[in-house]
C-alpha cells in the first residue's frame, strides 16, 4: 500500500464514479496533450475522452505505509480485504479489478467465479497465478484454469503497441467476453482506439459536474471506461444505477478553473461508505483505499 498527499496544487484531475463502487481520476491531459483521444459535446457542455495509461510501476517500488487504525470520527479510515494486484495488463483494468475483488470479498461475491482460493477473490496475483496475471483484470490462455484463448490473447501485442490486435491481424473469432473487467473497459482494444495498456475515460472540461455513463462514442468510436465498468457488474448479475457511474472532475482543477466538483470530503465519504475510489494520477490509474485529515490518501498504486 502506497501514500499520496493532495495539496490543493495537485488536484489537477478528473474523477469518476460507479454503482457499487466511486472512480476518481486526475489529470492525465494538458489542454490539448497527447493523450486527448476524443472531444464531443454532452448536455451543451464540451467533453473530453482521455487515454489514461499505459503506466508501468517505476522498477524501484515505494516502500509500503503502515495505515492507521480505523476511526472515521478521529479523521482518518481504511478498507480492509481489498486486493493488491501487480500491474496487469492495464493499470485501469487492474485498479477495476481489485475494486471487484474487494466486492467479490464482501457483499458481491460473484464478481470472480474462478477455481482459485475456493471461488473466493485472492488477496493477490502471486499464490493463486502469477506476476503480472489477474484474470479479473485480463483473462489469458492457461491461467485460473482457462482452456480457450481470453484477454491478453486477442488484444494484446506488447506494451505500448498501436497495432491491430492479434484476433483481427490472425483472422479469429474473439472470446466471448464475461470474466474480466479490461473486456469492457475497452483495455487494449486497438477496435476501440486503445494502445497496449490503455483505457479512455471521458468527462466534462470546464463544468465539474459529473458525466454520468457516457456511451455517446459508442459503438464504432471509443468506449468510456467507467461504463465498461458498470457493464460488467451487470455481466456478473448485480444491477447498477446509472445515476452512480459518473465522471468527474477533482475541485479545484487549475487547468479548466472549475467552480466545484469531486472533493476530499466526498472521497472520504465514498470510503466510509465502505467503497473503494480509482484514482488516476498523470495517466496513472490507482484504487484508493483510505484516507487520513487533513490531505492524506491510502491507495493500492498496481
Amino acid at each position: 500500500m502506497a501514500m499520496r498527499r493532495l495539496a490543493p496544487s495537485h488536484r489537477l484531475l478528473p474523477l469518476t464514479a460507479v454503482a457499487l463502487l466511486v472512480l476518481i481520476a486526475q489529470a492525465a491531459w494538458t489542454q490539448d496533450g497527447p493523450r486527448v483521444l476524443a472531444r464531443g459535446m454532452a448536455n451543451g457542455r464540451e467533453i473530453v475522452g482521455i487515454r489514461v495509461g499505459p503506466g508501468l510501476p517505476p522498477p524501484v517500488l515505494p516502500a509500503s505505509v503502515r495505515t492507521p487504525t480505523p476511526n472515521p470520527a478521529a479523521g482518518t479510515n481504511t478498507l480492509a480485504n481489498v486486493p493488491a494486484y501487480d500491474w496487469c495488463y492495464g493499470c485501469s483494468a487492474t485498479s477495476a479489478a481489485m475494486m471487484m475483488g474487494y466486492y467479490d470479498q464482501s457483499s458481491h461475491p460473484n464478481m470472480y467465479a474462478g477455481p482459485a482460493n475456493g471461488g473466493v477473490c485472492p488477496l493477490d496475483n502471486s499464490a493463486a497465478w502469477a506476476a503480472g496475471e489477474s484474470p479479473l483484470s485480463a483473462t489469458h490462455l492457461g491461467y485460473d484454469g482457462l482452456a480457450v484463448k481470453g484477454h491478453a490473447d486477442d488484444y494484446w501485442v506488447s506494451y505500448l503497441s498501436a497495432a491491430a490486435d492479434p484476433y483481427i491481424t490472425g483472422a479469429w473469432t474473439q472470446h466471448t467476453w464475461a470474466d474480466c473487467t479490461g473486456d469492457y473497459m475497452g483495455t487494449n482494444q486497438s477496435a476501440w482506439h486503445n494502445t497496449d495498456g490503455s483505457t479512455t475515460f471521458f468527462y466534462y472540461t470546464s463544468w465539474g459536474g459529473p458525466l454520468y455513463d457516457y456511451t455517446g462514442h459508442e459503438p464504432s468510436a471509443v468506449k468510456d471506461g467507467a461504463h465498461g465498468m458498470r457493464a460488467f457488474v451487470q455481466a456478473r448479475g448485480y444491477t447498477v444505477a446509472a445515476n452512480r457511474v459518473f465522471n468527474q472532475l477533482v475541485y479545484p482543477n487549475p487547468i479548466k478553473s472549475n467552480t466545484f466538483g469531486f472533493t476530499f470530503d466526498d472521497y472520504k465519504n465514498e470510503i466510509d461508505k465502505g467503497r473503494p475510489v480509482l484514482i488516476q494520477v498523470e495517466g496513472h490509474t490507482m484504487l484508493g483505499v483510505g484516507y487520513n485529515d487533513p490531505d492524506t490518501v491510502y491507495l493500492h498504486d498496481t
